[in-house]
């Protein structure tokens, strides 16, 4: 009798303190989404519309957490949805820190599912420039008159003649923006983007036993030349090119939906929605390309040594309106986005030519303006501006790792008509009479002159990045 009053008491006072055995289902942290909660769930961000969160790219259940976690005995609580591992996305891990008052309350409650960051690198081909034959060689035995010219059989191409500047570069983008609404209507974005400098040079140096040229068109006696750095018995010296070119370019934007994120829209599709861009958009493409030879006199007496220099420097300065479209398509844990941007506007072209000389003979050493290339006649600073329209199509296809982080591969192509590039302005028409010294009288036309070339630039390629929603 004794033993069973003591266990009736022991069982009222169990339940009193809240303390009596619950069915295992009822403390199990993760249970399926009912499915009335899973038709009002939804992802946030950029992702609305995805009607259940945790499903996989062919479908799939989708699970939710307690808040805190059940204490022994005590009924299980359920307080919000999780995609995935319950350590990554809605586990203990995320919810310790979701238990902590944040600092900025309004702050957080203002660009939660609202605020997104994205990161790329970019593995990207880029359209060289083209250049004329800068520096040649001939064999040993070929008349002074013959070395170095283009046009003999004999002359061989060292550097130049091709493209410059031209191939595969990396380079990296970043981006992001925030909903402005609620209902994940409007937004202001922000992008940048840079590729890697771009290099192509050439170092030659001979005693004179090789044949180094400069080669150019004498437009006086109407036939190919060379200037001479290295020949037998006549001179010696090096010369050395440097080139490289740059892309960068940042924009700023509105995206405005064209159909409510995650409500059917016959225009969109009841999966898919369409927003429209309109921003401001900056541009800038620069290259140069430096010459320097040095030559030191080797029959002459007493010896001389020269020392030129030839530097070519161009920018693109593109400030324009943006308009375009940004459509993407869910598919379930997955997503497919196009977009199609134009930039109209401005393209402040930039062209800076100039050249040196210097002459040490004697102990004494003087300076002249000009090179072979660069002279006084087309030497000084250039600008001017021109219209230009520049599209670029972009696809990328992402997939949701958690409900806040996405992985995406994508491809862009950007095109970029009638810009000037550094190689392309060198005018191979010279008088030799312009050349340091300058001749006195000077006879013949002032050649070289300033081009304004133009051509076509394309830039294109794979870009691997990450989305981080807030």
């Amino acid at each position: 009798m004794c033993c069973i009053v003591t266990n009736i008491l022991l069982a009222a006072l169990a339940s009193c303190l809240g303390l009596a055995p619950q069915p295992a289902a009822a403390i199990d942290p993760y249970q399926m989404v009912s499915p009335a909660y899973e038709s009002a769930a939804g992802s946030g961000g950029l992702f609305s519309g995805v009607r259940q969160i945790g499903e996989s790219l062919l479908g799939g259940p989708s699970y939710q957490i307690a808040a805190v976690p059940p204490q022994l005995n005590a009924p299980a609580t359920i307080a919000s949805p999780v995609v995935g591992s319950p350590i990554v996305q809605g586990g203990p891990v995320y919810n310790t820190f979701g238990g902590f008052d944040p600092m900025f309350p309004r702050l957080r409650s203002q660009i939660d599912t609202r605020l997104y960051l994205r990161g790329e690198y970019l593995l990207w081909d880029v359209s060289g420039m083209d250049s004329p034959v800068l520096v040649t060689t001939s064999p040993t035995g070929t008349a002074q008159s013959d070395a170095g010219v283009l046009g003999n059989g004999s002359t061989s191409v060292l550097f130049g003649g091709g493209e410059l500047n031209g191939g595969t570069t990396g380079g990296f983008l970043f981006g992001g923006g925030l909903w402005i609404t609620p209902q994940q209507s409007a937004s202001i974005e922000a992008e940048f983007f840079q590729l890697s400098e771009e290099n192509d040079r050439y170092r030659g140096s001979s005693g004179g036993d090789v044949i180094l040229g400069r080669p150019y068109f004498d437009i006086t006696n109407g036939n190919e030349d060379a200037l001479l750095i290295s020949y037998p018995n006549l001179v010696g010296g090096d010369v050395r090119v440097d080139s490289s070119s740059k892309l960068r370019s940042y924009l700023i934007n509105a995206r405005i939906a064209l159909c409510s994120h995650g409500a059917g829209c016959t225009q969109c599709g009841e999966r898919d929605h369409t927003d429209w861009i309109i921003g401001y958009r900056n541009l800038r493409l620069s290259d140069s390309l430096q010459i320097t030879d040095s030559e030191n006199s080797l029959a002459s007496v007493p010896s001389a040594s020269y020392t030129r220099s030839d530097s070519f420097r161009t920018k693109n300065q593109f400030q324009g309106l943006q308009l375009g479209f940004i459509h993407r398509i869910l598919l379930h844990r997955a997503w497919l986005e196009s977009t199609m941007r134009v930039a109209l506007g401005n393209n402040e072209q930039t062209l800076d030519i100039s050249g040196s000389t210097t002459r040490t003979q004697s102990g004494a050493t003087d300076q002249f303006a000009g090179g072979l290339y660069a002279v006084r006649s087309n030497s000084g600073s250039f600008q001017r501006d021109e219209f230009m329209m520049m599209p670029e199509l972009g696809l990328r296809f992402g997939y949701r790792l958690t409900d806040r982080l996405h992985a995406s591969i994508g491809y862009s192509v950007l095109y970029l008509p009638n810009v000037v590039r550094a190689s392309e302005q060198i005018d191979r028409d010279l008088n030799p009479g312009l050349i340091p010294v300058e001749a006195n009288p000077l006879t013949g036309a002032l050649r070289p002159q300033v081009l304004w070339v133009q051509s076509d630039y394309l830039a294109h390629g794979v870009h691997f990045g990450a989305e981080l929603h807030f």
